[in-house]
């Protein structure tokens, strides 16, 4: 059984990832950034952008909510999705500045030269289940993007328009195809395993 992660690997661990958040997580700022324009308290005095109806809130509230009641089928990697697809998107690239990624993983590992994310079964599970829940907000975040997105458009505010959809691309879609991707990987590794004959037992 592996041992521990060295609490000084983890708590390095922790702020690479923290560090790597810090310019794409400022999407969430500029949403609410958004949004909160629209409430009397905050409304600029020069803006004269009328209010979304009501009915439109709800429907853009209804969709960030979608992917909290997806299937777990929904999450797993179809056949298309393995090999070249996600590589070619630009996502292997996506992977060197990601959290857990590989710029991550090769300054842990001059702490310990035998660091891995996935080190057994079980860390292999939770691996899977945590990139299972990163997907299921990353996709809630994206959709809130995309209505934020559209939203500026038809009311013409191009520039909010512009940099909501680029940190929308950086922090959630980008995450999003991340996830999938790390899950198709783990499964096709997983099934070449078990297709190969293990060596038979000395006498």
């Amino acid at each position: 059984m592996p041992a521990p992660l060295r609490p000084d690997v983890e708590r390095l661990r922790n702020r690479l990832n923290t560090l790597v958040l810090v310019v794409p997580g400022q999407f969430l700022p500029i949403v609410a950034a958004y949004w909160l324009r629209f409430v009397p308290a905050f409304r600029p005095f020069a803006f004269e952008v009328p209010a979304p109806p009501p009915w439109l809130l709800l429907t853009g509230a209804a969709l960030t909510i979608l992917p909290a009641f997806l299937p777990r089928g929904y999450f797993r990697p179809r056949r298309f999705e393995r090999g070249r697809f996600y590589p070619a998107l630009g996502v292997r690239a996506f992977r060197a500045i990601a959290t857990d990624g590989d710029w991550i993983n090769r300054r842990l590992r001059r702490l310990d030269p035998g660091y891995r994310v996935v080190r057994d079964r079980r860390t292999r599970a939770e691996h899977l289940a945590g990139s299972i829940t990163n997907e299921r907000w990353h996709l809630a975040w994206l959709l809130l993007g995309l209505v934020t997105a559209a939203s500026a458009l038809a009311t013409g505010q191009h520039g909010w328009a512009l940099a909501v959809t680029v940190f929308n691309v950086a922090f959630n879609l980008y995450p999003v195809w991340h996830q999938r991707y790390k899950r198709a990987r783990l499964r096709t590794a997983v099934e070449v395993a078990a297709a190969t004959p293990s060596a038979p037992a000395a006498p």
